[in-house]
């Protein structure tokens, strides 16, 4: 069964509106299911790129998206999982998420979670382990940084506790990337032109 997802627009007041609207969702390639004044039903949830995109195609024909608290509330919440994992947050001794996102955004830590599973269908902790497994493999195939700085730059106890979160996570050992890193190398070599 699909998820259909409403999106609501001010501003939407006839039936001229409504090709105008579905017109510009036509043009960014997002699938629609139905479409009626304020409001439209799309296929799956919008990206934050789609959402900035529409916002702008739909502003100059007099239109806004209209964004609810928890659709708000979970696009915080994944901007602030990707400032602090993003390889370059200073960790303070006692670190913990759930501390940095509840005065963030100033609620309650289990409202944030609770609210951030329902919408995305996966826990708040889950999707950061998964967002820091994700970028370590971005670190281990681009950079040559050890496997321990990547698990101190990323928020992790030790070097063993990365990969014992990558290999439950990936099913593969932190080894496998550094060895498309080295084939990456390689190729790199053997394509550069001999003088």
């Amino acid at each position: 069964m699909l998820n259909n997802y409403k999106v609501a627009i001010k501003g939407m007041v006839c039936d001229r509106c409504i090709l105008t609207v579905k017109e510009a969702f036509h043009q960014l390639n997002i699938p629609i299911v139905n479409i009626s004044l304020g409001e439209v039903t799309t296929v799956s949830a919008l990206s934050a790129p789609d959402t900035a995109a529409l916002s702008e195609k739909l502003k100059p024909l007099g239109f806004t998206l209209l964004e609810d608290k928890k659709t708000k509330l979970v696009r915080d919440v994944r901007i602030l999982v990707g400032q602090v994992y993003s390889g370059n947050y200073d960790f303070p001794e006692g670190f913990r998420f759930s501390d940095v996102v509840a005065d963030a955004l100033d609620r309650d830590y289990n409202t944030i979670s609770n609210t951030f599973s329902e919408s995305e269908h996966v826990t708040l902790e889950k999707y950061i382990i998964e967002y820091r497994v994700e970028k370590a493999k971005e670190l281990l195939v681009y950079t040559d940084q050890s496997l321990a700085d990547i698990a101190d730059k990323l928020g992790f106890s030790s070097a063993a506790h990365l990969s014992r979160q990558f290999k439950s996570t990936t099913g593969l050992n932190s080894s496998y990337f550094r060895n498309i890193r080295k084939s990456k190398i390689a190729l790199a070599r053997e394509e550069e032109p001999s003088a």
